[in-house]
């Protein structure tokens, strides 16, 4: 049992179980804690036309959609600029040692990349689908941070201003509004809704992220701010039938993170941020990997996941990455 996570469950010391089809309980953890635990293998559905709501075991399931592109957030391919390019040795877990006083206030903002949809356990609002086991949430815990979390799924750059609509009829207050002069880490994952939306293609991406770095400055001066790159989530050429997208596709899911991640890498360096460059620690644990070195999921998820985008395991590697670069610069 020492290789098996409580993802319901805020335990220190657990890991994930390789298969990641059962949540059970580390080392550290205890037996009590299996009581939360879930067996996703048994949902009923990974998709469907409409959001899906069901309960198992006191945790929320939440599905929604059928394609690849619903809500705009395929995160995709690939740029190595090594900004800051975290080192990791693949144990899982974080860390708990801190490097920030208990009382600093952790801001994370973005798209579903940081928000974790369908990852136990799913918060309020239901339909931003955001998990309390994101890399934010993790990271949080491993720092000692008081966390200020309105990273939704579906979300551009225009909802750090405005509010977000939700599909179940909710709205996200524009993220923006938490980002105050108290903060003293933001992290800002944005990029691939704005990507897509503009006709994939990142020329328009390169003002938007500018004006949004310096909103966050002159909103928090006194805040690290780290961009968030983009993990691996399909190899060149894909890997037709496990992940049944055409070469083509999968090609132009490789490319579009290449673009977005060296806008990300040349905007962090250009408004004194940090890039976290998650992406050569995830190469092999794309969507084609064999499922006990996935960090994201394909188009059909075997563990929970939005299609092509990061499991639990991959947001607990990239809390890992974030909670080193943050001390890194301590």
């Amino acid at each position: 049992m020492s290789r098996w996570t409580c993802l319901s469950a805020r335990l220190p010391g657990t890991v994930v179980h390789p298969e990641a089809g059962v949540c059970g309980c580390g080392r550290r953890a205890g037996q009590s804690a299996c009581r939360r635990a879930v067996r996703w293998r048994d949902r009923t559905s990974v998709f469907a036309d409409r959001p899906r709501l069901s309960v198992g075991r006191g945790t929320l399931i939440v599905q929604v959609g059928d394609s690849t592109r619903r809500g705009g957030n395929l995160v995709v391919g690939r740029r190595v600029v090594p900004v800051v390019c975290t080192l990791v040795v693949l144990a899982a877990g974080v860390s708990s040692a801190a490097a920030a006083a208990p009382s600093d206030v952790y801001v994370s903002v973005g798209e579903s990349s940081a928000a974790g949809p369908f990852i136990a356990e799913q918060i309020y609002p239901l339909d931003c689908f955001r998990s309390d086991h994101n890399y934010a949430h993790l990271t949080a815990d491993a720092l000692g941070l008081t966390l200020r979390d309105p990273a939704c799924s579906g979300a551009k750059i225009a909802n750090m201003y405005v509010a977000q609509s939700l599909p179940l009829g909710g709205t996200n207050l524009p993220q923006l509004d938490a980002v105050t002069t108290d903060a003293s880490i933001v992290s800002v994952d944005f990029g691939i809704n704005d990507y897509a939306d503009d006709g994939w293609t990142a020329t328009a991406l390169v003002p938007k992220l500018a004006a949004l770095l310096g909103d966050i400055r002159a909103r928090a001066p006194q805040a690290r701010i780290f961009v968030m790159g983009k993990i691996q989530r399909l190899r060149a050429g894909g890997c037709f039938p496990t992940v049944p997208l055409l070469p083509t596709q999968a090609d132009q899911i490789y490319a579009g993170v290449e673009a977005v991640n060296a806008v990300l890498a040349d905007q962090a360096a250009a408004n004194g941020a940090t890039f976290v460059d998650v992406y050569p620690a995830s190469v092999g644990h794309d969507a084609c990997a064999p499922e006990d070195l996935r960090w994201t999921e394909g188009v059909v998820p075997n563990s929970p996941a939005q299609p092509l985008h990061a499991n639990a395991v991959g947001h607990q590697y990239e809390a890992r990455m974030l909670t080193e670069a943050i001390r890194g610069t301590t």
